[in-house]
């Protein structure tokens, strides 16, 4: 897997953090990103029961877009079925259990009563990465468990630079756990991963995008890498994307529908691009085409791509006061954790 590679959706998510002493999370947590949400536990036996307990509760996306495809699969396989197999990804957003998903595991390997190699073996069936905190004479038992796949990361506990390494490992943790989450999901939905999902000129093109707009999850909305984008807020942002062979079909669709002049003129030189949700197709009695088209910026990637950012997109499948934001969730979270203590 390419290490620029794109996930089809990507949100933010929970890290759980086991170890049996109380002083090093209580230290270690006043080094966290404050925008990171996380548990944490003195016990391994009561982490892995939460741990389950929301496995078992939670309605898990890959489920949900297995039912979106058994709808779609009785439709001729077509661009617009694609795109509603792809719908089944951004409809995410309404989730709001989405950022309680464990991601990733962060556990102590001294810990009595089970420690952190048996709680990984736990684990060992679940998509969660884990990262395994050793002191140095547990290193070479370490390194015989990530070469069994039973870790994906270990950092010593004494190691002066010990935040930064688990921060770091965090990050990159969640990037892959969404990554096969993503492989897992396109599989499911019998489409082909869009070409741009893999290429690196994208990927640091699409980088740029999320950090003007401070996004924190995407979600791809079509075949061309079109992106359904929210901030913390759960402000939304559409990027749309579209090549020469996508406005090639839009003018041809314009043209049966007889838009006028300038309208076929601008798609024809891709200086504006069309802004239709897949429920509000082409209607050759409209008067108000310009409503419906963006002006464009171009980009080059494998080909010549024409795009535009929407703030606050108007489509009748975004509807943002159904939308649990991060900034809530966290707030949520906060909330919990003083009135607990």
């Amino acid at each position: 897997m390419k290490h620029f590679a794109i996930p089809s959706c990507y949100f933010p998510s929970t890290v759980v953090f086991i170890d049996d002493s109380k002083e090093f999370l209580a230290n270690f947590t006043l080094q966290l990103p404050q925008d990171l949400a996380y548990q944490i536990y003195d016990s391994p036996f009561e982490a892995l029961e939460t741990i389950f307990a929301k496995q078992h509760e939670s309605d898990k996306l890959q489920q949900r877009c297995v039912s979106e495809y058994v709808d779609a699969d009785t439709l001729p396989m077509t661009n617009q079925t694609i795109n509603l197999n792809l719908s089944a990804i951004h409809s995410e957003i309404y989730n709001p259990q989405r950022f309680s998903e464990v991601s990733v595991v962060v556990v102590d390997y001294a810990m009595p009563g089970m420690n952190g190699i048996e709680f990984c073996k736990r684990l060992e069936n679940s998509s969660i990465k884990r990262i395994l905190l050793t002191g140095k004479a547990d290193e070479k038992t370490a390194i015989q468990a990530f070469n069994d796949g039973l870790i994906h990361r270990y950092v010593q506990k004494s190691d002066p630079n010990v935040a930064k390494l688990i921060n770091d490992s965090i990050r990159d943790l969640q990037k892959q756990y969404f990554q096969n989450m993503s492989d897992m999901i396109i599989r499911m939905l019998a489409v082909n991963s869009p070409n741009c999902l893999t290429n690196e000129i994208f990927a640091e093109f699409f980088k740029g995008i999320r950090e003007q707009y401070n996004i924190v999850e995407f979600y791809i909305t079509d075949s061309s890498g079109s992106f359904l984008m929210l901030d913390a807020e759960a402000t939304p942002y559409l990027l749309i994307m579209k090549n020469k062979q996508d406005l090639q079909m839009h003018y041809d669709l314009a043209l049966d529908n007889r838009a006028p002049k300038e309208v076929l003129k601008a798609l024809e030189a891709g200086e504006r691009i069309p802004y239709f949700s897949h429920t509000n197709g082409y209607n050759g009695e409209w008067s108000d085409w310009n409503n419906w088209l963006l002006p464009a910026k171009q980009v080059q990637f494998d080909q010549t791509y024409f795009y535009a950012v929407v703030k606050n997109p108007l489509s009748p499948e975004i509807r943002p006061d159904r939308v649990l934001s991060y900034n809530d969730y966290l707030e949520n979270m906060d909330r919990n954790l003083k009135a607990v203590a």
